[in-house]
């Protein structure tokens, strides 16, 4: 008879064991774990199931179910601890220090048929920057050899991974690990205090400021790759007010530096508009048409139009966008957010009615009743109060001599419905009637 193995404790989630030897991590024990339901952490049930793909399914079996000793004989030796094999080539140059890479990957102890450590789990790649130690050493050098694209198989020793004593009970002694890794992205880690570090002789020199505005552009651009946008606004900023004070020494240099100023401009647009800020991004694009004719960049004309949108400027975002479009006419992201622009447009189109249809609901009655010369009057009064309720800059409407008491038993009521007032004032033995806010 076979001895009775204590099944253990199981957790309710995985533990990233990078993050375990990195600072450490918090779990919980899952104590309605049932024996029938298997030794293992993922179910046979979670893999395959009818909304997962079979890409997905793929990726969360183990590609080797022979020992790691004879995988190795199929893989090219990258030093004594690490084994590679490469199942799609990628492009560009290996990977150095201070560089963010950006990974998929799913790694297997030998044996096993599925991850103990899975992005395709989590559902999210694994970012870090290289050469700074936030990884396990043997991921980290097995990273390095890889190229953007590309992705791979690797055998690692422990003694890159856990150690000779692992991390009982999950991770065994001397456990050697299968990595599968996809490097979706690689960019230089550059210097966000290059500018700042720069004497006041250096920030009048072109030619060293130019440099440095290059680590910072990729700096803030790393910055909006991650979501830090106010971050990259500060930087961009940055940029723009050391590039405008240096000084140039000849046309080329100006036309170098105004090519790069209206880089930094589009982008600054582009994160104002991210952030919710129209009206910086238009001033943005403001700035621009002193370098250049914006009319013929679709992706300026992008910016402004997406701003102009958001102030509710939809007449000349369309212009903007309908240009943008001619000059790309298969850019579907314009042909978005024009539909987007004609969806608001005529929401607002119906919603203005409404307003108007309750103010002058009663207007629409008492016309009936009033003579041709009275309607046109009243016509002519409900222009000028929409355009009075409008101008943020009238806080007044003088209304005209000559109103009857019907007339303007009508416009008190207008007033009450538009929230305005109905004042009079009364000079020599005359009174005159005003629209106040």
């Amino acid at each position: 008879m076979e001895p009775k193995l204590d099944s253990g404790s199981v957790l309710k989630a995985p533990i990233n064991l990078s993050d375990l030897l990195n600072g450490g991590t918090e779990f919980q024990i899952d104590t309605e774990f049932n024996d029938h339901e298997g030794d293992e952490y993922f179910l046979d049930d979670d893999y395959g199931s009818a909304d997962e793909d079979d890409e997905r399914y793929k990726q969360l079996q183990t590609p080797w179910e022979r020992t790691f000793g004879e995988l190795r004989q199929e893989m090219d030796q990258i030093n004594e601890h690490i084994y590679k094999r490469v199942t799609k080539a990628g492009v560009g140059e290996s990977i150095p220090d201070s560089t963010r890479v950006v990974i998929e990957y799913n790694a297997f102890f030998e044996g096993e048929s599925k991850p103990f450590d899975s992005t395709t789990l989590r559902d999210k790649p694994h970012r870090f920057v290289v050469g700074k130690g936030n990884v396990l050493l043997g991921l980290e050098q097995a990273v390095r050899t890889m190229r953007v694209s590309e992705e791979a198989q690797f055998v690692i020793a422990y003694q890159l991974m856990y150690g000779e004593f692992g991390c009982p009970p999950r991770v065994k002694p001397k456990a050697d690990v299968l990595f599968v890794i996809r490097l979706i992205s690689a960019t230089p880690v550059s210097d966000g205090e290059a500018l700042a570090k720069l004497n006041e002789t250096e920030r009048r020199t072109y030619a060293t400021v130019k440099d440095k505005v290059t680590e910072i552009r990729q700096y803030a651009r790393d910055c909006f790759q991650r979501n830090l946008v106010p971050n990259a606004i500060v930087k961009y900023l940055e940029a723009v007010n050391t590039l405008q004070t240096c000084q140039l020494k000849d046309e080329a240099e100006q036309a170098e530096q105004q090519k790069t100023l209206i880089a930094l401009y589009t982008s600054l647009a582009v994160c104002y508009n991210r952030r919710d800020r129209p009206k910086d991004a238009c001033r943005m694009v403001n700035e621009l048409r002193r370098l250049c004719d914006v009319s013929k960049s679709a992706k300026i004309l992008y910016q402004e139009g997406k701003a102009l949108m958001s102030l509710g400027e939809y007449d000349r975002a369309r212009k903007c966008l309908l240009r943008a479009q001619q000059l790309e006419p298969q850019d579907e992201i314009v042909q978005q957010v024009l539909k987007q622009l004609n969806d608001r447009s005529v929401k607002h189109q119906q919603e203005e009615k409404k307003i108007w249809s309750r103010a002058f609901g009663l207007a629409e009655k008492k016309e009936k009743q009033l003579s041709a010369e009275d309607t046109e009057l009243l016509d002519n009064m409900k222009q000028t109060i929409q355009l009075f309720v409008e101008d943020e800059g009238s806080s007044t409407l003088p209304l005209p001599d000559g109103l009857t008491d019907r007339e303007l038993s009508l416009m008190d009521q207008l007033a009450s419905e538009l929230n305005l007032k109905l004042n009079v004032h009364v000079t020599n033995n005359k009174k005159n009637y005003k629209l106040q806010k």
